[in-house]
């Protein structure tokens, strides 16, 4: 058991969790050095994010541990990135809440599935929810580092229009997977 825990796969999904601490420290110091310092700590999470699960299928690296500690991993840093945004100002702090109840709402309908003996993998609607979260993510710590987050300018704009755009995308995949929840006899053909 062990050792199926200790895998390359499941260390790039641990790491993306241990990044959260790193992302907040440097968002809230502020400045330039800081802001590139969690533009790098992003983009790696986003990197662990794609490898993780690359790394385990080509590898035949696979496991029943990894299947559930990566989408909770997933929303330990994006949840913990969109919060640390939030208290360095570049995000309302309400809006976190989008997120978090996404979160929040799939993790219930994932075990209300398991407990009926049904189960839902992963949706295009949450694939295309990560991917445009881990853009928005980038995005505003890159307009934050290249502009300062006090000017509106261009960048700003489309950063925020990024994160504007997760939060619709992050609301229609919470409620793809409620929708899921339905019987399969209640679905339409």
């Amino acid at each position: 058991m062990m050792r199926d825990l200790m895998t390359l796969p499941n260390a790039l999904t641990a790491l993306r969790v241990l990044l959260v601490p790193a992302l907040f420290l440097a968002l809230g110091q502020g400045g330039t050095t800081a802001l590139a310092f969690a533009l790098a700590i992003a983009i790696l999470a986003e990197v662990t994010d794609l490898a993780d699960g690359w790394v385990a299928r080509t590898f035949n690296m696979q496991s029943e541990f990894g299947a559930a500690f990566d989408p909770l991993a997933d929303s330990l840093y994006r949840s913990g990135a969109f919060l640390a945004l939030a208290a360095a100002g570049l995000i309302p702090v309400w809006a976190v809440l989008i997120f978090v109840w996404r979160d929040v709402v799939v993790a219930y309908v994932r075990i209300g599935l398991t407990k009926s003996g049904r189960s839902v993998g992963a949706r295009l609607s949450g694939k295309l929810k990560a991917i445009v979260q881990g853009v928005a993510i980038i995005a505003l710590i890159l307009a934050a580092l290249l502009t300062g987050n006090a000017e509106s300018t261009m960048l700003t704009r489309s950063a925020d229009t990024l994160f504007w755009l997760a939060a619709l995308v992050t609301v229609w995949s919470g409620m793809d997977y409620v929708l899921a929840l339905r019987p399969a006899s209640d679905k339409a053909p």
